[in-house]
């Protein structure tokens, strides 16, 4: 008896090992959930299947757009196109209906990565994994200095003179400021002009027209798009935009994958680590934008003879 009870527990004991085994040995997971062999599935499916799904932005210029031809193209698409072909797999670039689509289509697995010009932020971090930076920009503010003019702030330098002036007139409650609705400026925003009226509009371009309509007082987005923007309607804005510099708050740009692909966030992490020692970004935003990059400040200057990126 005494034997046959030993026999019992080796039985039990052993069960559980051999069990693992099958496990690590399948290499199989829950979607989102690192095996015990620490392997990302994402990444197994990526491999497994060939092609890389990579969510872009549907219009920011010159991460995401179309050119006159009807092809997407712009510095995120480059960059995806490295990755894939960094990986020996085929890309499939996923352009959604709107910015905000991409964090739930990353969640619910139509999409592999983002790669969107999308800022970091700590809402966003406890849904999704985000990259090291790849990108290092700030928000800026396009002022209308017509419509300001009844604030006193048409000619301020900056951000610092803007809220100064506001504070000692009294009427930073009257400002009317433009954002493009689910990107990090609705919610930035507040924190930085407190007390002023918010609008959010359903794309960039909205947003940057209503201010040069007067709809609103400033637009606050990425330096990058409000100088382009500005370059580009440069006929329609004449003297009544500007642009302020610097910007006035950092923001940074990265990736994201699904929580649970710390293999495959390790490899990302490696490859922006390669764009950035081989200037490859540099060279990617080359393609669209004549551009010179201050070392520094990380920030971008538009040269005066900039006519359009496409």
């Amino acid at each position: 008896m005494e034997q046959v009870h030993k026999q019992k527990i080796l039985k039990w004991m052993v069960l559980p090992l051999v069990l693992l085994g099958i496990v690590l040995m399948s290499g199989t997971a829950p979607a989102g959930q690192e095996n015990e062999a620490g392997q990302s599935p994402v990444l197994q499916r990526i491999m497994n299947s060939g092609v890389l799904r990579v969510g872009v932005n549907p219009l920011f210029k010159p991460f995401s757009f179309q050119d006159k031809n009807g092809n997407r193209v712009g510095v995120d698409v480059d960059v995806a196109g490295l990755l894939a072909k960094k990986l020996g797999v085929k890309l499939e670039v996923v352009v959604p209906g709107s910015f905000g689509e991409l964090i739930p289509m990353l969640t619910g697995n139509k999409i592999d990565l983002i790669a969107a010009g999308m800022s970091i932020t700590f809402n966003r971090a406890k849904v999704i994994d985000f990259t090291e930076p790849y990108f290092y920009t700030g928000l800026s503010i396009l002022l209308n200095k017509a419509s300001s003019a009844r604030l006193g702030i048409s000619a301020v330098p900056d951000y610092q003179a803007m809220l100064r002036e506001l504070g000692q007139n009294g009427k930073l409650s009257r400002l009317k400021i433009a954002v493009t609705r689910g990107k990090a400026p609705q919610q930035v925003v507040p924190r930085f002009f407190p007390g002023a009226k918010v609008i959010a509009y359903p794309s960039n371009e909205e947003a940057a027209a209503a201010t040069l309509e007067g709809e609103t007082d400033i637009m606050v987005h990425d330096e990058i798009f409000l100088k382009v923007w500005l370059k580009e309607h440069a006929g329609e804005a004449k003297f009544r935009l500007t642009v302020l510099d610097p910007p006035f708050k950092p923001d940074f740009y990265a990736m994201a994958i699904a929580k649970g692909n710390q293999e495959f966030l390790n490899m990302l992490n490696v490859f922006i680590l390669e764009l950035q020692a081989n200037s490859q970004l540099e060279q990617f935003m080359g393609r669209y934008l004549p551009v010179k990059a201050k070392v520094i400040t990380r920030s971008y200057n538009i040269n005066e003879d900039y006519y359009g990126g496409d």
